[in-house]
């Protein structure tokens, strides 16, 4: 569980899912201004220069033309503030915000689906190294199996009752458990790094782990398929998402639609205009402006088109969603049910492949079994400890993935916290 906290805090697929959220959010804040008032300020100052000419000037006794024209220079400025209001669209603002709503509903969702997924992956990546661990051990318990046969072999044949084939074959057994363990220890590095990165630290992170929890017993599969599946269409994100869009295709029909009412707005203006520092105008307005829509070259009724054409879309998808769901439920029941009941079968194996080695190595040591009956043995007991693994990795595993299905993979590591 600790290592889920970190990686709900550390993976960057969460903090994408997360900024997405809050984007969603500011689309819901952008749909509820556009019904509130707007008011706009604008102030222009302006420099402006005149001359003018006039039939009233003279020639002074130097000759220069005196009087004949004249420069105005002023300042002009005005400040305008208007107000207005938009108090009808035909169902447009409402519509905007109930779609900006439900995408905010959807985007919440999809961080939740995003979420579980880390979880699982946690979990996967988790049971993968608990996996390799347990391979590491069943092989050096192979290797020590290997190593008094080959122990064994060698003393038979300097004794002189045993041929150089069996000591051969024992050596060959031997490397060939040394070879596997090796390759185990290099997937044990791998998943180690794999985990590392799941929980957002780099693959060369060193983590102590505590000891695997006990085996679940699959609690999940008495409840039955067809509740599992009606528990997924109720709690899987992923779901939640899929109807969220849904209402947001149908709000954005309703705002496809409005573009084709009137609308009514109030407006109000104040202006004022001075030269230099004199006021010399004082202008107000206020009024009621109703916009008609008559022709648009149909783009209104292609919008509407359009946007009933994405509402049909996302409800197929909707739908799509869920059959896939009640499908990976059921899929994942059955994986897990059949995972258990290799499990049962795996412990009898090796508890049975477990006497046949002891036994075949007595004989062969009593000189009244042959080594390939003892290689067959050993061979058969590699195999099954290989399978008891595998076995309680897919029982590890299909646990996690049949509550993700259901959408309650958060349910199931509180529970093993408890």
């Amino acid at each position: 569980p600790d290592l889920v906290d970190i990686a709900l805090c550390r993976n960057p697929q969460t903090a994408v899912s997360w900024a997405s959220v809050r984007a969603a959010a500011a689309q819901v804040g952008t749909a509820k201004a556009a019904g509130l008032p707007t008011a706009n300020l604008s102030i222009g100052p302006v420099l402006s220069s005149s001359k003018s000419f006039q039939d009233t000037g003279f020639i002074d006794s130097n000759g220069n033309l005196v009087g004949g024209s004249s420069v105005l220079t002023q300042i002009n400025s005005s400040a305008r503030l208007a107000v207005n209001y938009l108090i009808f669209d035909g169902g447009g603002r409402r519509a905007a915000i109930d779609a900006a709503t439900a995408q905010q509903r959807a985007a919440l969702a999809s961080y939740a689906d995003a979420a579980q997924g880390v979880v699982l992956n946690v979990i996967t990546a988790y049971n993968s190294l608990a996996a390799n661990r347990a391979v590491e051990a069943a092989n050096l318990a192979n290797l020590s199996f290997a190593t008094q046969s080959r122990e064994l072999a060698t003393g038979r044949k300097r004794a002189g009752v045993a041929t150089g084939a069996d000591q051969l074959q024992a050596e060959t057994s031997f490397a060939q458990a040394q070879l596997t363990l090796i390759q185990t220890r290099g997937a044990i590095a791998t998943a180690a790094g794999q985990l590392a990165v799941a929980i957002g630290l780099p693959p060369t992170q060193r983590l102590d782990l505590a000891p695997t929890a006990p085996l679940a017993s699959g609690d999940l599969l008495k409840a039955g398929a067809d509740a599992l599946i009606a528990d997924a269409e109720r709690l899987r994100p992923d779901i939640a998402a899929a109807r969220a869009n849904v209402d947001a295709a149908a709000a954005n029909v309703r705002s496809a639609q409005s573009l084709g009412r009137p609308s009514l707005s109030v407006n109000a203006n104040n202006t004022v205009s001075a030269i230099d520092t004199t006021v010399d105008r004082n202008f107000a307005s206020a009024g009621l402006s109703l916009s008609v829509p008559l022709f648009s070259g149909w783009n209104t009724r292609y919008q509407i088109a359009g946007a009933r054409a994405q509402l049909e879309q996302q409800t197929a998808l909707a739908e799509q969603t869920r059959q896939q769901a009640g499908l990976t439920v059921y899929s994942n029941y059955v994986a897990l049910d059949n995972a258990l009941s290799s499990l049962a079968t795996a412990r009898i194996l090796v508890r049975s492949a477990s006497l046949s080695a002891d036994l075949a190595q007595g004989r062969y040591k009593a000189g009244v079994g042959t080594f390939a009956d003892l290689l067959n043995a050993q061979s058969a007991l590699a195999s099954a400890r290989q399978q008891l693994v595998q076995a309680e990795y897919n029982v590890r595993t299909g646990n996690a993935q049949l509550a993700r299905a259901v959408g309650s993979i958060g349910e199931a590591v509180d529970a093993e916290r408890r």
